[in-house]
């Protein structure tokens, strides 16, 4: 039983607004808008990439079996067809696109399918001709635990690699995969996770922590005293003077000389203990900061964009890409 309009229906239903659409699809514009003939977008839905592309001087064509989207497409003056998409393949003249797109499509269909949809683009495309296929993305987390079980018609994941390959078997040269960056969809919130080399420095265990603090290695007491006496009873006093300081207040200045270097020695001691304990617990932070950035990877691996996409060529025509959009080959 056929539902009309139940595409269109759904599209509202979740707020798929011409606005978002644009801002998603247009990060595919620089792979179609240098060529020259028609690009059709398969089951284009609204036409929001069909417009994107006339926008930008590309022929564009939108093909979509949903009456409901239709009609809205040609209210907007959108150019496109009302018509199964295998239908209009297999009707369109051979080796006469130029580009063939479709965003959402593949996951609607078994993989026989899948093969015939690539199948009869390689015949519709001219040499040199690009097609391009988006889907939700299965080595992401969000799309299994979120969005690809909202949609009623979707009946299985296909990766990246399986594309490339279906490609690869119809005759397309060198497929390339990558993931659409406006389509991300974080599980986890950006966390400043800290570099571990902008830790602070630990202190040397063997540093002279006592030289740095400019305390007093020893103390020592010079009992020569300038003369200030310039007749021999000056120098006589001052002579007694001397000795009697030598001889009374010398021991008791040596004896407190000895005690601030045993305080200084044992400072000294614990200081080098506690930096030694400083430089074990700042050891300790960098091999626990560099477990929690290796596990942040880990999860950071499964928070994938939400949709890839595989494109390749029919012959060997090497594309005009930026280096953001070619992608790796699968």
């Amino acid at each position: 039983m056929k539902y009309p309009g139940l595409d269109d229906a759904f599209l509202r239903y979740i707020q798929a607004t011409p606005e978002n659409q644009r801002r998603i699809q247009s990060f595919y514009i620089p792979f179609f808008v240098k060529l020259q003939g028609l690009v059709v977008d398969l089951a284009c839905g609204h036409g929001d990439f069909v417009q994107l592309l006339t926008e930008h001087g590309v022929e564009a064509l939108g093909v979509d079996g949903d009456p409901a989207c239709c009609a809205e497409v040609r209210q907007r003056g959108v150019n496109i067809v009302c018509a199964d998409v295998f239908d209009y393949l297999q009707q369109v003249e051979e080796n006469s696109l130029a580009g063939i797109c479709s965003f959402h499509l593949v996951e609607h269909l078994h993989y026989q399918q899948v093969m015939e949809l690539i199948r009869l683009s390689y015949r519709a495309l001219k040499p040199g001709g690009i097609i391009l296929l988006a889907t939700p993305n299965v080595r992401g987390l969000f799309p299994h635990l979120e969005s690809f079980y909202m949609h009623f018609g979707h009946v299985t994941f296909y990766h990246p690699r399986l594309l490339s390959f279906f490609l690869d078997y119809w005759g397309f040269s060198e497929p390339r995969a990558g993931e659409n960056p406006r389509m991300a969809q974080p599980l986890w919130r950006y966390v400043a996770w800290s570099d571990p080399d902008e830790l602070p420095v630990p202190v040397d265990p063997e540093l002279d922590t006592a030289g740095e603090l400019g305390l007093p290695r020893s103390v020592h007491c010079d009992p020569t005293l300038p003369s200030r006496y310039r007749n021999v009873l000056g120098r006589l006093i001052s002579a007694v003077k001397m000795f009697a300081v030598h001889l009374l207040v010398q021991p008791l200045l040596d004896r407190l000389a000895m005690q601030i270097n045993e305080n200084v020695y044992t400072l000294n001691r614990h200081i080098v203990h506690f930096n030694r304990t400083i430089a074990y617990q700042q050891n300790y932070l960098r091999r626990l900061n560099a477990n929690v950035n290796a596990t942040h990877q880990r999860l950071m691996g499964l928070d994938r964009g939400v949709e890839c996409y595989v494109y390749a060529t029919k012959g060997k025509t090497a594309l005009d890409l930026p280096p953001e959009l070619v992608g790796e080959k699968l």
